[in-house]
């Protein structure tokens, strides 16, 4: 007779997202009737996720070090962001005496237990003694004999054990899913780690020394989007200038329109970010990652959007073949009636430009505005979790460039640098490359007004998505009920007032 273990099973969890799993059960477990053949089994499994096992039942030393990064990297978010973040997030709401009070008091235990988990040095050890252990222990509950022989004894394992091994893999899972899904954004993601670990900021790039050799990423995936990314600055700050008169920025079209800019706001999409958007979304990939890069102009005036939209295309910035069409929408102006004057002025700009200064009949200008006002509304959010109210122009292009590589030395060229400046006297390989880049443009009074305000505010977009992350990474322990997220929204209303 067949032991139970060795059952066929004719239902795999194949069918259905890892991430909406509350245990792993692989099929490749069910003959793991003690530990020796459960980690020969777990090799299979990495062998199988693109690991170099040389179709032996060990694991190579080199290959062990990179699966430990991948957990290293999961420990990191997990117990340096997303728990600490939402705990407090969540500890603040319980302060409030809202309707959703008891929801917010019921979630921090099951937060502040997942941290003593994760923490626990007994599971770290287990874990980073060998990281084929987290298949192990993610398994255990439906394979209890995975442990038994390990060290000479039968090693029972607990169940939050099981949990946080399963969350920890579905983390994993995220965190490889941007190597390997689009190498692009890997190396966007290895440029942000490496400008946190020099202390640089990614919330505020424009203003970056991007000749600082300290900031210069000496090769690998970090340096090539640090050269994309220095591209695009170069390209933006060959159009612009700050005027000491003025006391702001000028955007020049090169043709004679200038548009006052207050300020120039951009960041580049953390890692952690990354992680998050993709593992919110039911299908995320990392290729549809379309804002590596935001860009946000703000303008002492809404009714200049148009004109600098326009000045933008001008100077090569943006090229009509490159953007995202569906993206671009805008939620500064209420109706047709409301964004004439932005019409107007475009207007005034194009006739200066083309050394035309006729005025065209209001009629007209007030076709052009409801032809604008048809085409640029915003359309439904696919964002559950997103924010409402913000009030902005915005778009989604794709930046092209060239990276130049040495074909001696096999270096990069960065713009900026003797080496870049002398590339023509190089031998050089050039390949076409694409930035993803976000553009905002906004006035200063709009912005400030929706966009660091209530529920609009960074801090609470990010706690509504780490929410939703959390229901499907720690399942079943966590749960925020998503009824509850529409108070959740007041309730942030209240918090950043």
């Amino acid at each position: 007779m067949r032991s139970k273990a060795l059952r066929h099973e004719l239902y795999h969890e194949i069918f259905g997202s890892i991430l909406d799993r509350t245990e792993m059960t692989p099929y490749l477990f069910l003959p793991a009737s003690n530990y020796t053949i459960a980690l020969g089994q777990a090799t299979r499994m990495l062998g199988n996720r693109g690991f170099d096992t040389g179709g032996a039942d060990g694991l190579p030393s080199r290959e062990r070090a990179r699966a430990k990064e991948y957990v290293q990297d999961v420990g990191r978010y997990l117990g340096d962001w997303l728990l600490p973040f939402v705990e407090g997030q969540l500890t603040t709401l319980a302060g409030l005496g809202s309707a959703n009070r008891t929801v917010y008091r019921d979630c921090l235990p099951a937060l502040a237990s997942l941290r003593r988990t994760l923490a626990d040095k007994k599971l770290r050890a287990l874990i980073d003694e060998d990281p084929r252990h987290l298949f192990l222990l993610a398994s255990s509950r439906r394979y209890p004999h995975l442990f038994h022989g390990y060290r000479g004894r039968k090693l029972s394992i607990p169940p939050h054990w099981q949990h946080m091994a399963c969350a920890m893999l579905k983390t994993a899972h995220l965190v490889k899913s941007i190597e390997e899904d689009s190498q692009d954004i890997h190396d966007y993601a290895e440029l942000g780690l490496f400008l946190e670990r020099h202390g640089r900021s990614l919330d505020d790039l424009f203003h970056v020394d991007w000749h600082r050799p300290s900031l210069m990423p000496t090769d690998g995936p970090a340096r090539r989007a640090f050269v994309k990314v220095s591209a695009f600055f170069h390209k933006l700050h060959e159009s612009m200038s700050f005027d000491t008169g003025k006391g702001c920025y000028v955007f020049g079209s090169g043709d004679g329109v200038e548009v006052d800019i207050v300020e120039v706001k951009a960041r580049l999409k953390s890692p952690e970010s990354m992680f998050t958007k993709l593992g919110k979304n039911r299908e995320g990939q990392a290729y549809d990652i379309r804002d590596i890069l935001a860009i946000t102009f703000l303008l002492k005036s809404r009714d200049d959007t148009l004109t600098l939209f326009h000045a933008l295309q001008k100077r090569g910035v943006i090229l009509q073949e490159n953007v995202v069409s569906h993206s671009i929408t805008q939620t500064l102006f209420d109706s047709p009636d409301d964004m004439l004057e932005a019409v107007r002025r475009l207007n005034v700009n194009l006739a200066r430009s083309g050394g035309n200064h006729g005025r065209r009949p209001a009629a007209h200008l007030r076709t052009a505005a409801c032809q604008f006002f048809a085409s640029l509304g915003a359309e439904p959010k696919e964002n559950p979790d997103s924010s409402l109210g913000h009030r902005k122009f915005q778009c989604k292009i794709n930046f092209n460039l060239p990276v130049h590589r040495d074909r001696r030395s096999g270096q990069i060229l960065i713009p900026g640098t003797d080496a870049y400046a002398a590339r023509d006297t190089l031998p050089i390989a050039t390949q076409q490359h694409t930035l993803p880049v976000e553009l905002r443009i906004a006035d200063e009074e709009s912005w400030h007004a929706c966009e660091w305000k209530g529920e609009a505010h960074h801090d609470a977009y990010r706690c509504r998505q780490l929410l939703t992350l959390a229901n499907r990474l720690f399942a079943p322990v966590f749960r925020f009920p998503s009824a509850a997220m529409a108070r959740l929204r007041e309730d942030q209303n209240r918090i950043f007032a």
